[in-house]
Formats: structure tokens, sequence, C-alpha cells
């Protein structure tokens, strides 16, 4: 982790990043095969839930200091089949 955190990272912040961390496990398949629905944590996850949790889960990974760097060169490559979901998000 990066010592040069500029950010203040809360204990929610922190609470939401092992939330969403045990949820993309869980949903991990829709990465491979888009067109199923997951049932985990008491919400059907479809693709596009996907991505929007590997969006914030790879801010707040940003934000305690974590290289996301792998993740944006992903997103930014793929921004168009995203957009196909209906997925239009930034990232940094």
């Amino acid at each position: 982790m990066s010592q040069n955190n500029q950010h203040v990272v809360t204990e929610q912040m922190t609470a939401e990043l092992r939330y969403l961390h045990k949820v993309m496990q869980a949903i991990d398949i829709l990465g491979e095969q888009p067109a199923l629905h997951v049932v985990a944590y008491g919400k059907v996850w479809r693709y596009a839930d996907l991505l929007h949790t590997a969006v914030r889960y790879a801010q707040l990974a940003e934000l305690h200091g974590f290289d996301t760097s792998p993740f944006k060169q992903w997103f930014n490559r793929d921004l168009a089949l995203f957009q196909l979901h209906g997925v239009e998000l930034r990232v940094s």
C-alpha cells in the first residue's frame, strides 16, 4: 500500500471494500458468462452489476493505496462492450 495516500479512508469505506471483495468473489462467473444471473447476498446480480461493482471496488482499493492500473487498462480496453450493457462509468 502507498504511504502517500492523500484521501481520508474511513472505517465505512474499508468495510465496503471488504464487502465488495466478497461480492466480487461470489459473482465473478459473470465475467466469463455475462448472460447468467447470480443470486448472492440477497440480490440477483447481472453482468452490468458486476461492472458497477468492479468500478466501485477499484475506486475504494485505490483510496486504500492499492495499484489499480491493471483494472483501468482492462476497463478502458473493453469500454465499448460495457456501454452495450448500459454501463458508462469513468475511472481516473
